[in-house]
Order: C-alpha cells, then structure tokens, then sequence
C-alpha cells in the first residue's frame, strides 16, 4: 500500500449500491472505482487488457522514461487531492517551458502571425465580439468558426495547429461548441507523478486493491454479462459502450456508435543534446507546412530528470503503417525542423488504432444522452464532452455520483 493511503471502511453507500462494476481499467475505470469504493461500495474492475492503465503507462527504457499517452494533468482541487491521497508529489513544469511555438515557412516561431495579420485578425474578433457574433452556432465547425471571428490566417496559423495537435483531427471535422465546451476555463498549470503518469495509475490500483476492489483482467465483457440492476459503470472507448448498451440504453447507444475516434502514433526519440536544440514546450505543425507530424514534445524541457540525453515526443495522426516508416518520417520532420540531420540514438513508437475522439457533434449528443441511462449504469470516458486526463476523472467521479445519487431515491 502506497504512503499515506489507508483502506476505509466507509458505510456512507446505501446497499442497493454495496457490489459495483467497473468495466475498463483505464484511468476512467480505475478513478470511478475509487470513488466508489471511497463511498464503501464494494468494487469489481473488468478489463480485456492484461494490465490497467489503458493508453497512460510510463515505459522504463535504458535512455530515459516515456510515456505513451499523456504526459501531465491540468491542475485542479481533484488532481490535488488524488495526488496526497496517493502520497504523490506533483511535479511541475519548468520555467523554459512557456517557450511554445509554430512553424511556419520553414522555422518555429513563438507568434506565427506576420503584423498585418495580427492587427487583422484583432479587428475581425473586435467586430465579433461588437455584434455578439463570437459565440459558435449550431453545426459550425472549428474551422467555420475561426475563419468567420478570427478570420483565414489565425485559423490556419493558429487555430488549426493548436486544435489539430490536442484533437489529433482536422479543424474542419470538430465542432466549434463541443470544443468549447471541453476546454478547461481559466489559466491552466499542469502537473505531473514525478516518475511519469503511469506511477499514478499505478499507484491508484495498489490503493485500490487495499481496499478490497477485486481486478479480473484479460476478460472481455459482452452485453449478456451486464446484470440489470446490478450498479455498473462503463469505462470503455465509445464503441465499446455503444456494443454494450444497445440493448439496456439504446438512445444513448445510438450516439455513442456514432462517435468516431481517431488513430494516434506517439513516437519518443533520444537524440545527443547539442548547444543549438530548440528550447521549449515543443513545436505545432501546420497542415501544408512540409512536416508531417501534429507536433513534437520536448520532454526535457517540460519537467525536471526526465532523461539525459535529449528526449522528444513526435505525435503523430494515424495509427502508422510500422515502426520502421514511423521512425524515417521523424527523422525527415527532425531534418525540417533544425535543419540538421542528425541520427536518433534510440526510439520508441507507439501505435493507438483507437485514441481520441473526434470531437464533433456526436460527442456533444453522447453527453447529452446520459440522462437516459437507466439508474443502475453510469458511463465514464473521453467521449463525453470533456479532454485530458484531468476531465477524465472528473467524468468518473460524476458516474460514481450516478450511482451513489441513483441508490439513495
């Protein structure tokens, strides 16, 4: 059992909702069970994986740490007290990471705007905002709505890279409202376990299984196995939820079937540092600007005693055809960017068929669809209006909340 973490045997979940489960040992999975077990449920957790963790794990390489998914929470009161309760210590950035840039004819530049494009596109938004026009209208897509407020040089420039590098899916395909509804409001910290992202998974399941929550990996669940009545949450990708509640929720099935989720390959390389590497957060690409990534990561540069040599996460879209085409495409994107072309000492791909959702209206009619769910199912995942890990446990403490909320009328 983790430092600090105590096994509690709490009689605040009424008994209707004493045998709970949890299908998916994601990072939605296993924070739903938490919240549950914190309320004294007693907790079952199936996954078909033979290990929890989903798509967050922490690889322990001879060059360095990497992370295979996320590499950090957004900071919230939630975060912060999962991390003592985990006696975690979170880690935070470096000061060199508020250095974050674009690339744009054939360099990286923390403003990608020329002066005439900024002044202009100031005098769109001002123009806008005047006539009440900023807000995004019903089926307009991201790329609509900057064209229309921001106007055609900030929506490529700017608005494209920043969402095409978090959503991994062109402007063109996202909704303008379900991406404003997903993004965190106000100024955004991030935080970060000290020895990666899966010491927090990890150490979530010890506590976990401290307090008595059975885990049963390697299973697949099929919708004959849902018990009706029996309080349940579903913690898998959207298509998996849909297979599972065609028949106990078909309204909410029928969205979430239509939610599509977008292949993603995040590649880490080590390379030897040099005196002329580009310090920062990393890099965004613009479609068409002769770099076929989404963006680069500069690990070092984000969080302290991350590697020694020199660690980068190139992210790109698509699930990759292999390692070894993925590993030549860094390298070409690499020679782009510095301009040198220099050998990686080792690299490490990773390769998700199904990673993030495309955030487009059918992610908004999922969300919406959860009050139809019968009182004994809950859903937990990254389909349902909100990105990032740290939106991720908030959507599993409110399926525990269903639950306990459902069991009490």
């Amino acid at each position: 059992m983790p430092a600090g973490v105590t096994a509690r045997a709490c009689c605040t979940m009424p008994d209707a909702v004493t045998n709970a489960l949890v299908i998916g040992g994601g990072l939605s999975g296993l924070t739903a069970a938490w919240y549950l077990a914190d309320a004294g449920a007693r907790v079952r957790v199936v996954d078909a994986a033979d290990r929890c963790g989903g798509l967050i794990r922490t690889l322990d390489t001879p060059h360095g740490p990497v992370e295979t998914a996320a590499n950090a929470f957004v900071r919230s009161p939630r975060v912060d007290a999962l991390f003592a309760a985990l006696d975690l210590a979170p880690a935070r950035p470096l000061a060199v990471s508020r250095k974050r840039y674009i690339f744009r004819n054939g360099r990286p530049r923390r403003w990608p705007l020329t002066t005439g494009e900024t002044a202009g596109t100031a005098a769109r938004f001002a123009a806008a905002w005047a006539r009440r026009r900023v807000a995004a209208g019903e089926g307009e897509t991201v790329a609509a709505w900057g064209r229309r407020v921001l106007g055609a040089a900030a929506t490529e420039w700017l608005v494209e890279p920043a969402l095409h590098g978090i959503y991994a899916s062109p402007a063109a395909e996202l909704s303008a409202r379900a991406i404003a509804a997903s993004r965190p409001k106000g100024r955004r910290e991030f935080v970060a376990p000290p020895d990666g992202m899966g010491q927090f998974t990890g150490r979530l399941r010890e506590a976990l299984a401290a307090r008595g929550v059975e885990f049963e990996l390697g299973r697949t669940v099929d919708a004959p196995d849902l018990a009706p009545g029996r309080p349940t949450v579903i913690a898998t990708n959207a298509p998996a939820a849909a297979r599972l509640l065609a028949t106990h929720a078909p309204a909410f099935a029928a969205a979430a079937g239509r939610v599509r989720v977008a292949p993603v390959s995040p590649v880490t390389a080590f390379f030897t540092p040099g005196p002329a590497d580009l310090r920062g957060f990393g890099v965004l690409f613009p479609r068409g600007a002769g770099v076929t990534a989404l963006g680069v990561r500069f690990n070092n540069d984000i969080f302290a005693s991350r590697a020694t040599l020199r660690s980068e996460t190139w992210i790109y879209a698509g699930a990759g055809a292999d390692a070894a085409s993925l590993t030549a495409t860094l390298v070409a994107d690499r020679r782009a960017l510095t301009g040198a072309d220099t050998a990686p000492v080792a690299v490490y791909p990773t390769m998700w068929p199904e990673a993030i959702p495309v955030y487009d209206d059918w992610v908004t009619a999922a969300a919406a669809a959860l009050s139809t769910l019968p009182p004994w199912l809950a859903v937990a995942g990254n389909y349902l209006g909100r990105i990032g890990v740290a939106g991720l446990l908030d959507v599993a403490a409110e399926a525990a909340a269903r639950l306990r909320g459902a069991a009490a009328r």
